[in-house]
């Protein structure tokens, strides 16, 4: 579609992050495998120590979900931060829930979570292997629990660093109710200069990256059995730029020099009805709707992309102790999307499949297009103690939807023996599907008859408990992926732009050593082997994925080191991610005295290895009698230059003659400064 703009625009907010710092220096379904596990259950308003964990976790300045990247089989694909990609699956292939609704926006677009910190009461990964609540994701299911708000006297928290300024207010509203509310806002387009020169890479920021968001939580008790929870949560993305045609963007594709910007919105609202009998039974029942913005302007005035996603949803899950050993779950969702877009654009036809995506350039497109899809989904689960160390899960998942007039019925397993004292084995298995990617499937320029695509999932692990906290688990996983999205060439005009013609396969094993907090330390150990590819079925030619990295490290340590100082470490390694050669130049087809690239072996070559360690200090103090925490973060301590990416220098090429290649480097050291006070 529009790939190269959306493509273009992105590296330009990644490495903006750390100008300020530079400037100054520079309930889980049993059996089921998961990657985080839930703690205390008891109080929904207490945020559990495993999301105080992750929370805590150097490298992600506070941040409650940034630190998902140092699990094992989690990548990004920018440095630390954007949507992640979990265990050879693409970043869309995942599922993000927030308190059980399906979340269309959950990390802004240039690094951060949507989230505050203090309002995180529980975080599951759920790598592979996902029991039947889950629907509609072939990849991982990212499940955050907001925690209730407290009964107490109403308390602000102001929590201001060199990158993000935040209030949050927390009290009673009434004996039987309590309401949070969060607003936060980025404090980098303050710092940074916007009448600067022309930055050396033709680049001239209009508006730095600045991002807002806000989360409101009301709750209503009434008596012991029944909570009414109303919720609103939002977020804002912006930045803006202007590419003179000294850059690579306009080198590469001169239609893009001029302004560009990219803004995204999204507001969501939810009401919800819980129900506790005390004896086994619950029920959840969730009304809701929730409004996504993605514009995309370039070129100037020449070029844009709206795409507005409205949906409304309605869920209720129920489980209840039938009998000696078994809890029954069922429940069920439906959910009616309206996707309306415009623009004008330039097609390219191109999927990640394609390095060559600036080579596929189709017709220029001005139109608009409505989509409306409805979905259903059910599930039912049964828990089966079958013995005091066996446990098995049986479940179907049901999946219906209008846009590819499909219907699924998915099996899925899990089994949990502990064989031993303290020596778990686990395995678990099922298919899965999700929606086509929706914007290949609309008809002025892709292909609505696009099926959805499919992945089957199997894991099989072992754990061992040990004394004082330690803990370690292998697992074993292998994915097949099938009806993934095909680009035709684009002067075909026999094949829709799109087919279902390619399919894919993961397989990998994490080592994981854990260390729960006793007295003052914990920590952990990560070590992901792995690799995943994609082929081609009509020329049967396969591929590495375009984020296949075959190891990935990383060690986590936080020590209180005195009653008010707690200090952490976090080392992250990986092998360099796959990437397509360039072999040399050739004369740009579109445009007379530009050139292009010419690829070799698609994603042939890799980056360096990529190192990175992170520091993490807090200090518990008072400020003029208000209690608070002083936090100091050092991301990159070593200002290691680690490659993110390698393209074609253009000018130096033009200058000499000669094929001269460019890396551009990931973040340098940053040094963020932060304060939290408690009124």
């Amino acid at each position: 579609m529009y790939a190269p703009a959306v493509r273009a625009c992105l590296p330009l907010v990644i490495g903006l992050t750390a100008l300020p710092a530079m400037a100054d220096s520079p309930q889980p379904e049993t059996g089921v495998e998961e990657m985080v596990v839930q703690g205390r259950k008891s109080d929904y308003s207490v945020i559990t120590e495993n999301a105080q964990k992750i929370i805590d976790a150097p490298g992600s300045l506070g941040d409650p979900l940034m630190a998902v990247f140092s699990l094992p089989g989690v990548l990004s694909e920018g440095d630390g931060g954007g949507a992640p990609a979990v265990r050879g699956s693409s970043p869309s292939d995942n599922l993000y829930r927030v308190d059980g609704a399906p979340a269309g926006y959950v990390f802004h677009a240039f690094s951060t979570s949507i989230f505050n910190e203090n309002i995180i009461q529980d975080f599951q990964l759920f790598s592979a292997g996902f029991g039947p609540s889950y629907g509609g994701a072939i990849g991982g299911v990212f499940d955050i629990k907001l925690r209730d708000p407290r009964d107490q006297a109403i308390a602000t928290k102001v929590d201001v660093s060199i990158l993000r300024a935040g209030l949050f207010v927390e009290g009673a509203a009434t004996e039987n109710s309590a309401f949070y509310l969060s607003a936060r806002s980025s404090l980098l387009q303050y710092f940074y200069d916007a009448d600067e020169d022309e930055e050396e890479d033709g680049i001239k920021i209009q508006d730095a990256p600045e991002d807002t968001d806000y989360q409101f939580k009301y709750q209503y008790r009434l008596g012991d059995h029944h909570k009414f929870t109303l919720s609103a949560n939002g977020a804002t993305d912006l930045v803006a730029a202007e590419f003179t045609e000294r850059s690579t963007e306009a080198m590469e594709d001169p239609d893009f020099a001029g302004d560009a910007k990219v803004e995204n919105t999204f507001n969501n609202q939810s009401l919800r009805w819980q129900y506790d009998s005390g004896n086994g039974s619950l029920m959840d029942v969730q009304v809701g709707h929730y409004r996504d913005n993605a514009d995309t302007f370039w070129g100037g005035d020449k070029y844009f992309f709206e795409l507005e996603k409205e949906s409304s949803y309605l869920l209720a899950d129920y489980s209840h102790v039938v009998g000696a050993g078994h809890t029954l779950s069922l429940g069920g969702q439906a959910q009616v999307s309206d996707y309306r877009y415009r623009g004008r654009f330039i097609n390219y036809v191109c999927t990640e499949f394609d390095p060559d995506c600036l080579l596929r350039r189709g017709e220029l497109l001005e139109l608009s297009e409505p989509l409306k899809v409805q979905e259903q989904q059910v599930y039912i689960n049964d828990h089966w103690q079958m013995t005091e160390r066996l446990s098995v899960d049986l479940g179907v998942h049901g999946h219906h939807n209008d846009l590819t007039n499909e219907s699924f019925a998915h099996p899925r397993v899990a089994v949990s023996w502990e064989f031993i004292d303290d020596w778990t084995l686990s395995a678990a298995g099922g298919r899965y599907n999700r929606l086509p990617d929706i914007d290949k499937v609309f008809a002025s320029f892709g292909n609505p008859d696009l099926k959805s695509p499919t992945s089957n999932h199997y894991t099989l692990g072992i754990r061992h408990e040990l004394d004082d906290g330690w803990s370690w688990s292998v697992n074993g996983y292998y994915k097949t992926m099938a009806q993934l999205p095909l680009a035709s060439e684009v002067d075909d005009t026999s094949k829709p732009p799109y087919t279902n013609n390619t399919e894919g396969e993961a397989y990998g094993v994490d080592i994981f050593i854990n260390k729960d907090r006793i007295d003052r330390w914990y920590g952990w150990f990560a070590i992901s082997a792995s690799h995943s590819n994609r082929t081609n079925q009509l020329t049967g030619i396969k591929r590495d994925y375009y984020l296949d990295t075959p190891l990935v490290v990383n060690a986590v340590v936080n020590y209180q080191l005195t009653d008010n100082w707690n200090l952490g470490t976090r080392l992250t390694a990986q092998s360099g991610r796959a990437i397509t050669p360039i072999v040399g130049v050739q004369p740009n087809p579109y445009f007379e005295d530009h050139l292009l690239p010419v690829y070799g072996e698609p994603y042939g070559d890799n980056l360096p290895p990529y190192i990175r360690l992170d520091l993490r200090a807090q200090r518990q103090m008072t400020l003029f009698g208000v209690p608070g925490t002083y936090n100091i973060d050092v991301l990159n301590v070593l200002n290691r230059e680690n490659v993110s990416d390698r393209h074609l220098d253009y000018k130096r090429t033009r200058e000499t003659g000669q094929l001269s290649l460019k890396d551009e480097a990931g973040l340098g050291l940053i040094l963020s400064l932060g304060l939290s006070l408690q009124f």
